[in-house]
C-alpha cells in the first residue's frame, strides 16, 4: 500500500540491508551512477524514487543502492533532498531487514573495481 510522496533528506534515511551489490539491475554500478550524477546533474531525476518506510521511529529504505547514492550526493552537497514513496512497513520483510547498525551504513559486497560503464554519456537508459 503506497502512503504518499515526499521529500526527505538522504542523511535523515536509514538503510534496511547491512550489504548492498555494487551493481545495479540495469548493470550500472553504484560509482558511476554517482559519477554521472555529479557531472550530469538531471540524471539524478532519472533515478526511480526511493521506498521508505517508518519502522520503529526511523525511516528505513527499501532501495539501499539508491539510498548510497543519494547520501553521497547529499554529503558532497550535490542535492539537499530526494523525492520518496512512503509505503507501509509490511513491504520490509524480516528476512530483508538485516541491517546490525541501526542502518548508518552498509557494505559494499563486490570491491571496486574501474570499470567501462564509467563513461560520460548522458546515462538515457540508467532506470
Amino acid at each position: 500500500m503506497i502512503f504518499t510522496i515526499n521529500r526527505m533528506k538522504p542523511s535523515e534515511i536509514y538503510y534496511s540491508q547491512d550489504s548492498i551489490k555494487e551493481k545495479f539491475d540495469n548493470g550500472h554500478t553504484i560509482y558511476s551512477t554517482l559519477s554521472v550524477c555529479k557531472k550530469h546533474p538531471y540524471v539524478i531525476n532519472k533515478i526511480p524514487r526511493m521506498r521508505v518506510c517508518k519502522k520503529d521511529g526511523k525511516w528505513y529504505t527499501l532501495d539501499n543502492r539508491r539510498l548510497w547514492v543519494f547520501r553521497k550526493l547529499e554529503a558532497d552537497g550535490h542535492i539537499k533532498d530526494v523525492k520518496v514513496t512512503q509505503v507501509s512497513k509490511d513491504r520490509l520483510p524480516a528476512e530483508k531487514f538485516t541491517t546490525n547498525n541501526g542502518g548508518e551504513s552498509v557494505d559494499i559486497r563486490q570491491p571496486y573495481v574501474e570499470s567501462d560503464d564509467e563513461h560520460d554519456g548522458l546515462f538515457d537508459d540508467i532506470f
